[in-house]
C-alpha cells in the first residue's frame, strides 16, 4: 500500500491541475464572450445599429422566431443533415472498401471518382433543383454527394493502409473473407473512417443551408434568403447565430461519437 500511495498522489495531484487548468480556460471563454456582447450592444446603440444591430435584438428576434415556426425550420435543415449523412456515409464507406480493396478496380474508378470531386459541389444545386424542384430532395442529395466525397476518400486511404501480410496470415489460419473483414479490414480503417465523418458532419449542414439558400420555401437557409432580402440585418445576425450554435453542437456530437467508437484506442494510447 504505502508503496503505490506517492504515485496515486501524484495522480490525483496531475488530475486536480488538469481540471484547474480546464476551468480557468472555461472562465476565460465566457469572459471573452461576454466582452465581445458588451462591445456589440455598445457600438449598435451609439452606431448605425441598422447595420450592426444589437445582441439584445438578435435575442428578441429569435425569441419571436422561437414563438412562431422557428423549431420547424430547423427541423427541415436538420432532416436534410441526417437523411444526407446517412445515404452519403454508407455509400461512401461501401465504396471506398471496394475500390480499397480491389487494385483493379480502383485503377480504373479513381481518375472518375476524383474528376467528378473537382466539380464544386455548390454549382451542382441548381442542378439538382431543376429535377427535384424546391422541397427537401435536392438539398438532401446535395448533402449525399459532398459527404459521400469525404467518407469515400478517407475510407479508401484507410482500406490501403491495411497490413496484407496480417490478412494473409488470418487467411492461412483458415479464416474465411467475411472473418478477414471483420477480424481485420474493418477495424483497421476504423479510425479513417470516423475522422471522414467528424469532419463530414460541419460540411452537411452548410451543404443544407447553401442548398436552402438557393431555392427553398422552408429551412434555416431560406431565412438568410429572406432576411438579405430586406436587408434585415437582425434576422440575418439572428440567423447566423442559430447556425454558429448548431456547428458547435454538431461539432461535439462528432467528437463525443469519435471517443465513443475509438474507445479501444485509449488502452493503447
Amino acid at each position: 500500500m504505502t508503496i503505490h500511495q506517492p504515485t496515486t498522489e501524484a495522480f490525483q495531484q496531475s488530475q486536480s491541475k488538469h481540471r484547474r487548468a480546464n476551468d480557468g480556460v472555461a472562465a476565460t471563454q465566457v469572459l471573452l464572450a461576454a466582452a465581445l456582447l458588451a462591445i456589440w450592444e455598445t457600438a449598435g446603440r451609439y452606431l448605425n445599429s441598422s447595420w450592426i444591430s444589437r445582441p439584445s435584438k438578435v435575442a428578441e428576434q429569435i425569441w419571436t422566431w422561437i414563438q412562431g415556426d422557428l423549431l420547424t425550420h430547423i427541423a427541415v435543415t436538420g432532416s436534410e443533415m441526417l437523411i444526407g449523412l446517412s445515404i452519403g456515409i454508407s455509400l461512401g464507406v461501401i465504396s471506398g472498401i471496394l475500390l480499397g480493396r480491389s487494385g483493379l478496380l480502383a485503377i480504373v474508378m479513381r481518375p472518375i471518382v476524383v474528376t467528378l470531386y473537382s466539380v464544386p459541389m455548390v454549382s451542382l444545386a441548381p442542378l439538382f433543383i431543376m429535377f427535384f424542384g424546391v422541397d427537401m430532395m435536392p438539398k438532401i442529395v446535395l448533402v449525399s454527394i459532398v459527404v459521400f466525397f469525404l467518407i469515400f476518400f478517407n475510407t479508401f486511404a484507410g482500406v490501403s493502409k491495411v497490413d496484407n501480410d496480417l490478412v494473409a496470415v488470418i487467411e492461412l489460419m483458415g479464416a474465411s473473407p467475411r472473418e478477414q473483414f471483420q477480424k481485420i479490414i474493418f477495424p483497421s480503417c476504423m479510425s479513417w473512417i470516423m475522422a471522414g465523418i467528424k469532419i463530414a458532419l460541419p460540411y452537411a449542414l452548410v451543404a443544407a443551408v447553401t442548398g436552402e439558400m438557393i431555392a427553398s420555401r422552408q429551412g434555416l437557409g431560406s431565412i438568410i434568403t429572406r432576411a438579405a432580402s430586406r436587408f434585415d440585418m437582425t434576422a440575418l445576425y439572428a440567423v447566423l447565430l442559430i447556425l454558429m450554435v448548431m456547428g458547435l453542437l454538431v461539432s461535439e456530437f462528432a467528437s463525443r461519437l469519435e471517443k465513443w467508437v475509438l474507445r479501444w484506442r485509449g488502452a493503447d494510447e
